[in-house]
């Protein structure tokens, strides 16, 4: 016996044979949202940005934000922050 596979009993409730196809676009489309809302941790506000300034004791403290992998997406292509974000702070080493 095979270990078990949980993705497949995922695959196998997200195309169970009754649900209609336009269950399944409505099951894709809040998957997606879901998908777009997930946190993700970014370093000086927007990906590929240089920030940060010294401290006491020697340490080097850097700007993040927890902002949605969506809109992450968006700053990365744009290169710039686009201001939204679940919570703001500083981060000191």
């Amino acid at each position: 016996m095979g270990a078990a596979r949980p993705w497949v009993t995922m695959v196998a409730m997200l195309q169970h044979p009754s649900m209609t196809s336009r269950g399944k676009r409505i099951a894709s489309v809040i998957a997606l949202i879901i998908l777009f809302l997930l946190p993700k941790r970014v370093e000086c506000g927007y990906p590929e940005a240089v920030c940060g300034h010294d401290a006491i004791l020697h340490q080097y403290c850097r700007f993040y934000e927890v902002e949605p992998i969506g809109f992450y997406g968006i700053e990365y292509v744009l290169h710039r922050d686009v201001g939204f974000a679940y919570a703001r702070g500083e981060h000191c080493q």
